[in-house]
């Protein structure tokens, strides 16, 4: 693959420009090296950013739900035309390998075509009325002017999601896309506008993160924002938000339980969730990451993971063979690197990995760790890393208080052939996505939200749509 430059401008009004507070560049986490630059707005942008995306508001809120709709379908058709070479920039800026890029991008289309199809049903209710000849209508009807704040982590994906649904209900954007992965941002941004989305629609910004989300959000022009991150900064944004009543739909973070019990087939379990452990360097809020095992299996669990994680090759991926690439930036590998030394002090056995690797880049090697002590950090914190823990536990009540010690309220995994077993867990699991014998991807046919310091709305299905529009309610009598 040839040296692609990996720049990328402001988009704003219909027109790409550059950044007023200058620029900074984008880093290839692979070797540690610029692939390119990105521009980074001013006060005066971000202001005609969301001047844009109010001007554009009553044109694309007054189209027909089939026309955009149209939009939607047509970009999802040429992200498929470009889905390789977006891809080669995806990868070197993200550091995912060559499938895991791949695989994000197809997830891109797929939501946007989903979207695009959930435009043209956008539907309302008719209730009947309290007095003789009279009706109730409970009318979908758009917000306005959405900001949209997107992550490294899975760029494609989480800007298909927030713009195909802000979009298929009639909303304008103002697209934050995360500094670290600029190319990717415009590259979908560009695709979107070369289907027909008009001028002002969705504007695009770069900047320092701290500054441009203190300005959206003391905006009175704007009506929703969703946003993926962590959750100290979802709970930043939501202080932000609350002056002007901004609804927020936020997805936060993770720390996923694994419940392994007695019955479970081990080899089946590490090759279910070896992929969303491992997969993007295991940086998804979705990722297993608490691996709690019934005693009598935890020895074979750990041996299993172990197994699999050193069939994992660590490169950049661009390189043959590359399974596992490195993790986003430097700090990254510090976060790591210091959740490892403070389980390993309280009394953690490294059974594999737990280094980085001597060459440029960010690379952490596959992690599995075991006995860890329950006033370990990473057993608190979210890793966000290749690296999987694994505890024993004597029965249900046990591993439903470690599955549930965790702040965090997203996803977890339960691996049993019980039913009885299942059903106790399911009912008892403080999660809001939980995967029975399998993992819980999230699709965008069906809603999904966090629970506490996950989060708060939905994103997803119907509800996802509808989480950017206002059910106005209309009761009418004939004259």
């Amino acid at each position: 693959m040839a040296q692609m430059k990996l720049d990328a401008n402001l988009f704003i009004d219909g027109h790409w420009v550059e950044g007023k507070a200058g620029s900074q560049p984008n880093i290839d986490p692979g070797t540690g090296e610029p692939v390119g630059v990105v521009a980074l707005a001013d006060t005066s942008q971000v202001q005609a950013a969301l001047d844009a995306a109010h001007r554009a508001f009553p044109l694309w809120s007054a189209l027909t739900g089939q026309s955009r709709g149209a939009v939607l379908k047509k970009a999802s058709s040429l992200l498929i035309d470009r889905m390789h070479e977006i891809a080669d920039g995806l990868l070197l800026e993200s550091g995912k390998t060559r499938a895991d890029a791949i695989g994000e991008l197809r997830r891109t289309i797929e939501t946007l075509a989903w979207n695009g199809e959930e435009a043209s049903r956008i539907c309302g209710k008719v209730h009947q009325g309290v007095v003789a000849g009279s009706i109730r209508l409970s009318v979908p009807t758009a917000l306005g002017v959405v900001v949209a704040i997107t992550p490294w982590n899975f760029p494609a994906v989480l800007i298909g999601r927030k713009l195909g649904a802000a979009l298929a209900a009639g909303c304008t954007v103002v697209l934050k896309a995360s500094e670290f992965t600029p190319y990717t941002a415009r590259a979908i941004v560009q695709t979107l506008v070369d289907a027909g989305v008009p001028n002002g629609v969705i504007n695009l910004i770069f900047g320092h993160p701290v500054a441009v989300s203190s300005q959206l959000m003391a905006s009175s022009l704007v009506k929703a924002v969703s946003f993926t991150g962590s959750t100290s900064v979802g709970k930043q944004l939501a202080a932000l938000a609350a002056p002007n009543l901004i609804r927020p739909i936020f997805e936060l973070g993770g720390h996923a339980p694994v419940i392994v019990w007695k019955d479970a087939d081990v080899e089946n379990v590490v090759q279910v969730t070896a992929p969303a452990k491992f997969g993007s360097a295991g940086q998804s809020c979705v990722a297993p990451t608490r691996y709690i095992a019934h005693h009598s299996v935890h020895d074979a669990l750990v041996d299993a993971l172990v197994t699999k994680a050193k069939t994992y090759k660590l490169g950049h991926g661009t390189e043959d063979r590359t399974t596992l690439g490195p993790v986003a930036h430097g700090g990254r590998v510090v976060s790591f690197l210091q959740l490892i030394e403070d389980a390993v002090a309280k009394g953690a056995v490294i059974n594999t990995g737990g280094k980085t690797l001597e060459r440029p880049g960010y690379y952490v090697e596959p992690t599995v760790l075991s006995s860890v002590s329950r006033d370990s950090e990473i057993l608190a914190e979210e890793p966000f890393g290749p690296v999987a823990t694994v505890q024993s536990v004597e029965d249900i009540d046990e591993a439903i208080e470690l599955a549930n010690a965790a702040e965090y309220s997203f996803a977890a995994y339960v691996f049993t052939d019980s039913i009885h077993v299942r059903d106790e867990l399911v009912r008892r699991l403080n999660a809001s996505n939980i995967g029975v014998n399998q993992t819980a991807p999230s699709l965008p046919d069906v809603a999904l939200g966090g629970l506490g310091n996950s989060g708060y709305g939905y994103e997803g299905g119907t509800e996802g749509v509808l989480a950017y529009m206002h059910l106005r309610l209309i009761s009418q009598t004939h004259g």
